[in-house]
C-alpha cells in the first residue's frame, strides 16, 4: 500500500477504535434530519447512493443545485467507471471527494468537463444548461474550470503574464501579453496575485517557483477565468506542511464565491477544509457526510481496510 492508502488507512483505523462499542449500528449523521428515513427514497443494496427525496421533480432539484449529477454510467471495454452515479453540489459549497484508485474520480470530473459523454444519465450544470450536448471548450467558457494534479503553467513567462494570459480579453497570446489592461482588469490582477499569495513573485519567471508555489499560480489562472465552479485534483500533492497550510486557507477563502469540487487523498488536508466528504468506490457514492461520518462508516472501512 502506498503513501496516500496509508494516510487515509489510519484515519479510518483510529476511527473504527474510537467507535467500538457494544452497538455496531451505523452512526448518525449530525448533518441529515430525524425524519429522513421516512423521506428518502432508497433502493437496498445502493451502497449509500445520494438520496433522492420523494417529492422533487428533476427540475426541481435542478433548481437547487449549481451541479446535478444523476444516474451517471460510463464503461470502457466492460469496464463500469462510473455505475449510476449521482451527486449534487450546492452553489457556493467545498466539497471534498475520496476514494481508492478507480473509484471513478477522475471519469466524475471527465464527465463533468465534457471530456468523456456517459452512456447514460444526465449532467446539468445549474437548472439548464446541459453538461452532455456541450464540448470542453464551451464548457469551459460557460464557467467550469478544472485544474489537474501536476501543475501546468507557463514557465517561461512571468506569474503575472501566466495571470493575464488566463483572463478572457483577448484571444491570442501574443495580443493578450501586448494588450494594456483596463484598470479593472489591473485591479483584479492584483486581487488574484494577493490571494494566491504571490504578489511579492509577480515578476518572477514561473519556471523558477516552487512546486507550491506553481500550484498556487494555476489556482489564480483558473480565478482569472471567472469560474462558478472550480475542479481541483489533489491541489496539495507534493507540497511541504507550510504550503499545504497556506493552500488550506487559500481554499477556505474562496469557498461561498466559487462551487468546490476538491478530490484529495491526503486526509489530514481533507478534513482541515471539508464541510462535506463524497466517498466513491466502484464508481458509486458509497457514503457522504462530514468527514467524523464517513470515517466512521461501516461500508467506508470495509472497502478501504478490507473489513479490519
Amino acid at each position: 500500500m502506498g503513501a496516500q492508502g496509508r494516510r487515509f488507512q489510519g484515519v479510518l483505523i483510529v476511527s473504527a477504535l474510537a467507535r467500538k462499542t457494544n452497538n455496531a449500528s451505523v452512526p448518525k449523521n449530525p448533518g441529515l434530519p430525524d425524519n429522513f428515513a421516512e423521506t428518502v427514497d432508497r433502493e437496498a443494496g445502493r451502497g449509500g447512493a445520494a438520496p433522492i427525496l420523494s417529492w422533487e421533480t428533476k427540475r426541481e432539484r435542478r433548481q437547487k443545485y449549481i451541479l446535478f449529477l444523476e444516474d451517471v454510467s460510463v464503461s470502457f471495454d466492460g469496464f463500469k467507471a462510473l455505475d449510476n452515479l449521482t451527486l449534487y453540489l450546492n452553489e457556493g459549497e467545498l466539497r471534498c471527494v475520496i476514494g481508492p484508485n478507480g473509484a471513478g474520480k477522475t471519469t466524475m470530473m471527465d464527465v463533468i468537463t465534457g471530456h468523456t459523454r456517459p452512456d447514460s444519465g444526465e449532467a446539468f450544470f445549474g437548472e439548464n444548461l446541459n453538461l452532455l450536448d456541450k464540448d470542453e471548450v464551451f464548457i469551459a467558457q460557460s464557467g467550469i474550470c478544472r485544474k489537474f494534479q501536476k501543475p501546468s503553467v507557463f514557465e517561461s513567462i512571468t506569474a503575472a503574464q501566466n495571470l493575464v494570459l488566463a483572463m478572457k480579453a483577448h484571444k491570442t497570446v501574443f495580443g493578450t501579453l501586448a494588450a494594456k489592461l483596463s484598470p479593472e482588469d489591473n485591479d483584479y490582477l492584483g486581487h488574484i496575485l494577493s490571494l494566491v499569495r504571490l504578489t511579492d513573485k509577480a515578476d518572477k519567471l514561473a519556471g523558477t517557483l516552487s512546486h507550491g508555489q506553481k500550484q498556487w499560480l494555476e489556482i489564480g489562472m483558473l480565478l482569472a477565468q471567472k469560474p462558478k465552479i472550480l475542479l481541483l485534483d489533489e491541489p496539495v500533492a507534493g507540497m511541504t506542511a507550510r504550503e499545504i497550510d497556506r493552500t488550506t486557507e487559500l481554499l477556505l477563502s474562496l469557498e461561498g464565491e466559487h462551487s468546490i469540487i476538491l478530490v484529495e487523498h491526503d486526509m489530514e488536508f481533507v478534513r482541515s477544509v471539508a464541510r462535506t466528504v463524497t466517498v466513491l468506490h466502484q464508481g458509486t457514492v458509497l457514503a457522504e457526510g462530514d468527514i467524523d461520518f464517513v470515517s466512521s462508516h461501516p461500508e467506508v472501512i470495509e472497502a478501504y481496510l478490507g473489513g479490519a
